[in-house]
């Protein structure tokens, strides 16, 4: 019989997974859909990246957004190193969107915010098509 209760933050498997999760969860790439009448409307927070970091693509119903940003800082004395630091990080995010006009989309870059505007085409419903089984 246990006559304390447990404590779900000191089970060691349980931290290490916990720890884990939250360390990948602050290093995505935080995105916003919106479904509007005529478009879809997609934020991506991307602070500290360059546009030109960022590539977006849409391809067979699936929007692709990569960034990827690598920076170095050194400090010298008389030549030799003192310090020097290097950091890099890559975000890539994928969506399935369909019946967009790949024509119309439209993408803009601001204070770290990359909006897309994905406008929609009108749906057509195929027919579905019987098969004949031999």
């Amino acid at each position: 019989m246990n006559l304390l209760p447990k404590n779900e933050w000191l089970d060691g498997e349980d931290l290490v997974g916990r720890l884990m999760s939250s360390f990948w969860d602050d290093r995505k790439m935080s995105v916003d859909i919106r479904d509007l009448d005529d478009h879809y409307e997609v934020k991506a927070d991307l602070p500290g990246f360059e546009k030109s970091e960022i590539s977006v693509r849409y391809n067979n119903d699936l929007l692709s957004i990569d960034a990827e940003h690598t920076s170095e800082h050194e400090v010298k004395d008389d030549g030799r190193f003192v310090r020097r630091e290097r950091s890099s990080s890559a975000f890539h995010r994928q969506f399935v969107v369909k019946s967009i006009n790949e024509e119309k989309i439209s993408a803009t870059f601001k204070n770290g915010v990359l909006t897309l505007k994905l406008p929609k085409t009108d749906y057509e419903e195929k027919k579905s098509k019987a098969i004949s089984i031999d």
